[in-house]
């Protein structure tokens, strides 16, 4: 009987979830800006380069199931070891991490970078304002090549920051606004999936029809 109810309650939760299953958050693509590395270059890591961009997250908060990553290549990603999602409370690699993610082996990844299958928790967001950075981890040389995030325009919230801690690219090694790299403002590209983070009362309901199940059983019995 224990085995059962846990079954449909099982079911039950999964039926909350899909009904509110949504885009939470897309700055597509424009079709014409372009891409900006965002690559850990293990074999020059003086070169290694993060972008963020920010993102708001309204209440009553998100469970995230699945983040894309608009990119582009000019290498090949055969050599990629792994893919790499943060969540930051600020636009810098030494940021406080707030939920993380990581696709490995990820060697032959397509152009997008994706993390989660759309269906399973990735990680749950409170309500309030994040920076979103995505990356692969691969050598530039012997083939490796790079990787960019496509920027986007017009600009949300504040432009994307660029940040190359070994300070290999000549513009220092703190971050810095996309524009002082590129010559102008730009977002980056990315869609958010997931559901909204049930409201008191959704989940009083469901706690009430489980009740309702198992009282009934037992009656039954």
């Amino acid at each position: 009987m224990m085995k059962r109810l846990l079954s449909m309650a099982a079911i039950a939760a999964l039926i909350l979830t899909n009904a509110t299953a949504q885009v939470l958050y897309d700055q597509a693509y424009d079709g014409t800006s372009s891409g900006a590395v965002a690559q850990d270059f293990t074999d020059f890591p003086n070169f290694s380069t993060y972008e963020f961009d920010d993102f708001t997250v309204g209440a009553p908060g998100w469970i995230v199931t699945r983040v894309t990553i608009p990119g582009t290549e000019r290498g090949n990603s055969n050599f990629t070891t792994s893919l790499e999602l943060r969540i930051l409370d600020a636009p810098s690699a030494s940021a406080t991490v707030v939920a993380s993610a990581t696709v490995s082996p990820a060697a032959g990844h397509g152009p997008n970078l994706v993390f989660g299958d759309g269906v399973n928790p990735l990680f749950t967001l409170t309500p309030g304002n994040y920076w979103i950075s995505a990356w692969v981890r691969r050598p530039f040389g012997g083939g490796g090549g790079q990787w960019y995030w496509l920027r986007t325009t017009p600009v949300s919230g504040s432009q994307h920051f660029f940040h190359n801690p070994g300070g290999g690219f000549g513009v220092g090694n703190n971050p810095v606004p996309g524009q002082n790299v590129f010559g102008s403002a730009a977002d980056l590209s990315f869609r958010i999936e997931g559901v909204l983070i049930p409201e008191p009362a959704s989940m009083i309901a469901l706690g009430a029809g489980l009740a309702g199940l198992l009282a009934l059983r037992r009656r039954k019995k």
